[in-house]
Parts: structure tokens; sequence; C-alpha cells
């Protein structure tokens, strides 16, 4: 019973330092940045989407 509760704290422990060091690393790299350019880059690939599909599809 201790070594599978020992397990799982391994587990869950390495799991946390992975996603602190992905974080880490995403702050370091510059990825925070600009964090409202995001959402004008999805609503012009989404406008672009829809600029297509109305040109696909003249009976629209």
């Amino acid at each position: 019973m201790i070594d599978l509760t020992l397990v799982q704290f391994l587990v869950a422990l390495f799991m946390g330092l992975a996603a602190v060091s992905v974080f880490v690393w995403a702050v370091l790299s510059g990825m925070f940045k600009d964090v409202e350019d995001i959402k004008y880059r999805a609503y012009r690939a989404e406008v672009n989407d829809d600029h297509r599909q109305r040109q696909d599809d003249p009976d629209e």
C-alpha cells in the first residue's frame, strides 16, 4: 500500500514540475508579452474563413 502511494506521489510531483517548467519556459520565451494580439489574430482568421466560404458557395 505504501509503495502505491509513493508512486502516485512521485507521478504527481513530476507532473507538477513539468507544468511549472512549461510555464516558466513560456514566460521566458515571451509568449505572454502581447496577450491581446491573439484575439485579433483569431478574429481575422474567422473573418477570412467566412469570406472564403461565401466565395465558394455563391447561393447564400
